[in-house]
Formats: structure tokens, sequence, C-alpha cells
């Protein structure tokens, strides 16, 4: 009650028309000193540390206590806002004091609130309350109240007890203490909004008299069953089936989910629900209820013997069968089937169909087994799968070829092996003749591969030329005897070296056929040999070495198992310029394994 100089901070009706009946909290300095005083007096008598922040939150206007032991909890914050949600219901439905000496009713009453869960979808407030009220069952109706909507109505001509909320008496849980003395049994908090998940559902249940409390969090992509799956963590809301067939024994399914054979009992929300009874030798039944909230239903199924039974079998995997006209399967059935005449066809894209007609006596069975023959198109295709998948089971390779080699310049600067010390710094510097350059040789080859990629791991060429070829030399001044007036060229014999490894290889395979791309660097050398005999100047020859940089392409084709034909055609570059790049055609047979 408010004192001389006291006014209310949040009044209730009452307290504005008349100063002698309850104040939610007066206003003024020692007023709120007295308030403030009562309140935590309240507070220290209380166990629950969130009890104590929703409490002070709600009734000083303020949050959580700054440095307090431990941050709220989620299950926590959510009860703090459900409380608030409460108290702001309570506000705007103006709910009234309690004359002093009045006996609170006995809490009976459900309060049902709703928030949105996401900002900007409150439209689906409305449709959560009114799928609430069609889920509660009917005999407790009454006792729910669904909405700030319903909260007002209640709240007419109802007193509340503040007598724990404004100090004056000493409750564990002031504003659940206001909440009961409403009539209040239980307060549940409904967030609602829609996702990526499709609609989601996050629920609090808050009893005022005992302070217990619980919540549930649900999403489906249907509204319906995910409301109903989250409120029957609150309500007893399951409808109880209790399936029987004639004869027993049949498989149950709901919804498309196995669940027992009958007879089977069990329970299931509340919506539209799908019942199929399935037999052997029986025609399958299904039956599509909607149940409703705590409903019991008998399904009591009589299952037909089917007359006659189709079994079929066709080949390969993914075949369509059909009966007259009608799918009934791919690859194999077992059904049964009304006696009589039917069409019985298996069809499969790259395969000839196949149709018989089909006599099925009564009691009897039909069997068809069949291999469909594919298409002179499609046994190709199969030809050439077979093949593909054959050759790229086998990743390693040994392969041997001859070689044509040719330079594509005439740069060759080679040096003596060993000579005099006038003659040391002599270097050729190109071929003069033949202007073909060619060589030719023999090579060998080791790799490995995997689907796509593989590696060529080593690999060694041996070439020679067929012809004399005659080389310009380069004389160092002063050297007599060779030079102007002496030797300027040589007629040799050139046999060459080149040695490769670790090169990367990119593979596609066709059928038989796999083709090959290869690049990375290989060292050459060549050694050169006078064809003058004893009359030689370099008795032991000249040489050259160099890093050349190479790429290759190749096809092998399979013709037996592993063996294959391979050609190839390969092309380098000089590096260190002392041996002109060469091309190169390449044939040879190998083994992959």
């Amino acid at each position: 009650m408010l004192r001389p100089g006291e006014r209310c901070a949040f009044p209730t009706p009452q307290a504005t028309s008349s100063p002698q009946l309850p104040c939610m909290r007066p206003e003024g300095r020692r007023a709120g000193r007295r308030w403030k005083a009562a309140s935590r007096k309240s507070l220290r008598s209380r166990t629950s540390p969130l009890g104590r922040r929703a409490f002070i939150g709600v009734h000083l206007g303020r949050g959580p206590p700054v440095g307090s032991a431990a941050a709220p909890s989620p299950e926590d914050a959510m009860f703090v806002s459900c409380l608030l949600s409460v108290s702001l219901a309570l506000s705007a439905g103006a709910a009234p004091g309690m004359p002093p000496d009045t006996q609170a009713p006995t809490p009976s009453h459900t309060l049902w609130l709703v928030q949105a869960l996401y900002p900007g979808q409150d439209a689906l407030l409305q449709r959560t309350e009114e799928g609430i009220a069609a889920l509660i069952p009917q005999d407790v109706q009454a006792e729910q109240l669904i909405g700030r909507g319903a909260l007002a109505m209640h709240l007419k001509g109802q007193g509340g007890d503040l007598r724990c909320v404004s100090g004056e008496a000493r409750c564990r849980e002031p504003l659940e203490a206001y909440l009961e003395s409403l009539g209040l049994e239980r307060v549940v908090l409904v967030q609602v909004g829609q996702d990526d998940a499709g609609y989601r559902f996050r629920a609090v249940s808050v009893r005022p008299g005992t302070g217990a409390r619980g919540q549930a969090e649900t999403a489906n992509p249907a509204f319906e069953k995910a409301l109903a799956g989250v409120l029957v963590k609150f309500l007893s809301l399951n409808a109880t089936v209790v399936a029987e067939t004639t004869p027993a024994g049949a498989t149950v399914f709901i919804d498309g989910v196995k669940v027992g054979s009958t007879p089977f009992t069990t329970e299931v929300l509340p919506g539209e629900h799908t019942f199929r009874f399935e037999l052997a030798s029986h025609l399958p039944k299904e039956e599509t209820r909607v149940m409703s909230s705590r409903q019991q239903v008998k399904l009591d199924a009589t299952l037909e013997k089917v007359p006659a039974r189709l079994v079929v079998k066709a080949q390969p995997e993914g075949a369509e069968i059909r009966v007259d006209g009608q799918p009934v399967g791919t690859t194999a059935v077992d059904q049964g089937i009304q006696p009589g005449t039917r069409r019985v066809s298996l069809t499969l894209d790259g395969y000839e169909p196949h149709e018989v007609t089909a006599e099925i006596a009564p009691g009897g069975t039909y069997t068809l087994e069949h291999a469909l023959t594919p298409t002179s198109m499609q046994s190709f295709k199969l030809a050439m799968r077979r093949r593909k998948e054959a050759t790229m089971a086998r990743q390693s390779y040994l392969e041997a070829s001859f070689e044509m080699q040719r330079l594509t310049g005439t740069s060759l600067a080679s040096q003596p092996l060993s000579t005099s010390e006038e003659l040391e710094s002599l270097r050729t510097r190109d071929v003069r003749a033949p202007g073909s350059r060619n060589l030719r040789g023999v090579g060998v080859e080791y790799g490995r591969y995997g689907q796509f990629f593989g590696v060529m791991l080593v690999g060694a060429t041996y070439a020679s030329t067929g012809d004399t070829w005659t080389l310009g030399i380069d004389v160092p001044p002063g050297v007599g005897g060779v030079g102007p007036d002496g030797v300027s060229s040589l007629d040799t014999r050139v046999q060459a070296v080149s040695l490769r490894a670790l090169q990367p290889q990119l593979r596609y395979v066709l059928g038989p056929v796999s083709f090959a791309i290869q690049v990375g660097l290989e060292g050459r050398g060549l050694l050169v040999k006078e064809r003058a005999g004893d009359a030689a100047i370099f008795k032991d020859g000249l040489y050259a070495l160099d890093l050349h940089a190479s790429g290759q392409a190749t096809a092998r084709i399979f013709v037996y198992e592993g063996l294959y034909a391979s050609v190839a055609y390969q092309h380098s570059f000089t590096l260190l310029k002392k041996i002109a790049g060469t091309s190169n055609i390449r044939g040879g047979l190998g083994y992959a394994f």
C-alpha cells in the first residue's frame, strides 16, 4: 500500500484508482530503499542462482549481476526469457492485485506464450497458437490459456497475491508465487522459426508451484509434425494404434518405415499416417488415417491370399519388368498376381526388348528367367567397357622399342677425349653433311600408371649413324697441320645415348587403346669416332654432353591380355646448346601387368 508522499512506478489498475491497494513498486527515495531492502531480503532466502538472477532482472529492472560466479546456460537464458515474457504479458493484461485475507485460487491452468525464434517471422505466431489449440486434447482444453489474449481474459476479475513481490512475505520464488496465485499451474514459452531444416520449435516449461522446468526442441519440414514433436514433451498427445491382421504375422509399415508384425501395438504423433500390411503369398493392404490427440484406433485388416504367383528374374541388372504394360519392379520380382492371360515384358536401354504372353493358372506359379540381348551398338559399348576395365587394371608396363632419330639442327659441340696440349681446346662446330642427320637405335622403358596419371620411372636409348657425318672444326690459332693449312673437317661415325627418369604421364583409355602424354628432362651423350683409321688425329674420339627437355605422345594397342604394340613421337630441345634437339619416331612391343 502507498504511504503518504509515495506514488506507483509500476501501478496495477487498482493501485492507480485507489492508493489503499497494492502497488507493484512505490516510487520515492525512502520507499525505494524499503522496496530494494525487502527484495534483497527475499532474494537471500532463495536457493536457486537462476531464480535469483531472473527475479532481479524482472523486478529491479536490470540484467544479471556484474561479476556473477557463472554465466547462465542456454537453458537458464530461455527460462529467464520465459519469465520476462510472462511479466510483459501480465503488464499488458493489467493483472490486478489481491485484497488482503483473500484465498488464492488453486492453480489449474497452463499458459502458452508464443514468440518468433528469428526476426521477421511474426506471421508464424498465430499459426502456432492455432496449431497448439488443435493438438490439445478436448478433455483438457478448458484448462489451457493460449496466447496473451487468452491470458488477458483469464485475468479479468481475478486478483493476484503481491505480498511476496512487495517483500511483505518471504517466498522462495516471488514471481512464481504471484503466477501461482493467479491460478497458473504451468507456463510454457514456445519459440517458432523457419530455417534450412524446415520449421524449428523450441519450448521451455516452468511450474510456478514447484519450480520444475523442462525444455524441448524439434525441427521438421512439416509444420504440424514439428509442432507435435515439441508439444509431446509437455502433454500426452500420442495416439494409440492397435494393428491386427487375418492371418496374423503380417509386416507393419508406418509411413514407409517397418515397425513390427501383427498383432502390434504402438503410439504415433497426431496427424496423418499411412499404415501398410504385407504378408507372403497375400495381397498387400494399405490404409491412411488422420490421428487425433490421445485417440485410440484399432486397425483390423483381412489380407487376401493371392490366387497365383509371378516370379521374374532378368539380366542385366536394372531391367524394367512390366505386367500388362504396368511397371512392377526391376531386375527381380516375386509377387502375387491374378490368374489369366498376362503380358510380361522386360526392357532396358541398349537391349532388345523381350515380351512373353503368360497363361497363369489359379494357384500356380509362373517363372520367367531371361537375359536381354544387347543391340549391336550396345554390344560394341559393352565390349569397349570390358576392354577398358581390363586395360586400366594393369598398372605397370615394360616396353622395348626401335627408334628413328633426327637432329633438328646442325650444332654439335664435341671435344677430344684425350689429345696433345695443342689440340686440347679444339672443338667441333656443326654437322656439315649429310643433310638428314639421322640415327637409328633401340630403347627400353619401365613405368607405372594410375587411373589417369602415371610416371615413366626409367628409360634409356642407344642409337648410331648409318652413314658418315662430316663435322666442321674450330682450330685454335697457331696450331699447324690443321685449320686452313690442314684439316678443317672430320669424317666421323656418331653413337648416341640418352637416359631419362621420373617423367610424369597423363593417360586416357578408350577400350583396348591407351593414349599417354609425358614430359620431362633427359641427359644425352654423343661419342664421335673418325673414319680415318690409323691416320686419325683423335685416336680416342670426341664426346659431347647435353641436357634436353622432351615431350612424348604414345599410343598403345593391347592385342592379347597385357601384350601391346606401341607407337610414339618424341621431340626434345637442347638446354646447354651442346647437341641439337631431336625429333624421334618410336615403335615397339610391351607388356602391362
